[in-house]
């Protein structure tokens, strides 16, 4: 006998305290790397590491590309395109809050730096299609506090 097991869910309240607190971790443990503007890629695989601790339950991947989702290949979940290009654009999450090997994704983060915010639309519609296609629980768009902006980070939810 297959015992299901369920996971737990959060609401949008626990998933952003639990993002408030890794954000806070960032800032106090991480400020030399948030001084000098690192790489979106650093500052978000240090956040993610602080999102694991604060989400034990949950995996926290950066740039997940080994989708389980039916009809999805591996490393591959398309966003339609535009009229201007002729290649669709492939998905990875900047960080990913689910379960692996499975279909449960509590959240999705595309995180920016205060520094350079263009491109929030293309987030947006990242964030927009994980909703939709993969089921995500939530889904978060950072702006994260760099140079002389440290510590003002800005989270909008997308519903």
């Amino acid at each position: 006998m297959t015992k299901m097991e369920t996971f737990p869910t959060a609401t949008d309240t626990d998933v952003l305290a639990s993002l408030d607190r890794a954000l806070a971790k960032l800032t106090a443990r991480d400020a030399t790397i948030l001084g000098a503007e690192a790489n979106e890629r650093t500052i978000a695989c240090r956040l993610a590491f602080y999102l694991q601790v604060e989400l034990p339950n949950w995996d926290v991947d950066c740039e997940y590309n080994c989708w389980a989702a039916t009809g999805q290949r591996k490393g591959h979940t398309i966003v339609a395109t535009t009229s201007e290009t002729t290649n669709a654009r492939t998905i990875y999450p900047d960080i990913l809050i689910h379960h692996r090997e499975s279909k449960e994704h509590l959240a999705v983060i595309e995180l920016c730096k205060s520094s350079f915010p263009h491109g929030k639309h293309q987030d947006v519609k990242k964030l927009r299609h994980c909703l939709a296609k993969l089921g995500c629980q939530h889904a978060l768009q950072l702006e994260v506090g760099v140079g002389e902006a440290i510590g003002e980070n800005r989270i909008e939810p997308l519903h």
